[in-house]
């Protein structure tokens, strides 16, 4: 679980509850920086290195399970092309806000 949690950290971003249905300011400068290469999507290879990053912070230098991080993709990744692309990121911060979950 923690480990899932830390993975999840990058995309679902923590929303104040003061501001819940509203999308994180931050969001569209975060995820310029997980798509590394500028493609418009974030793949697996970004999203892994997003994770390590978070958990690095967090002193923990366990290997990330990439398992997990295939799981989310598939969650969040909704035209199925393998990636999370910027609709795809504020659809599931969006649901997030509203305490749903991604997919509809």
């Amino acid at each position: 679980m923690k480990t899932l949690l830390m993975i999840a950290a990058p995309l679902a971003l923590a929303i104040p509850a003061a501001h819940a249905a509203e999308p994180a300011p931050n969001g569209d400068a975060l995820f310029a920086r997980m798509d590394a290469n500028g493609d418009g999507k974030i793949d697996k290879a970004e999203l892994t290195k997003a994770a390590e990053a978070q958990a690095a912070k967090k002193g923990d230098t366990a290997p990330v399970d990439t398992a997990k991080i295939d799981e989310m993709i598939k969650r969040i990744d909704t035209n199925g092309d393998g990636a999370v692309d910027k609709a795809e990121m504020d659809a599931m911060r969006n649901a997030h806000a509203a305490g749903g979950d991604a997919k509809h």
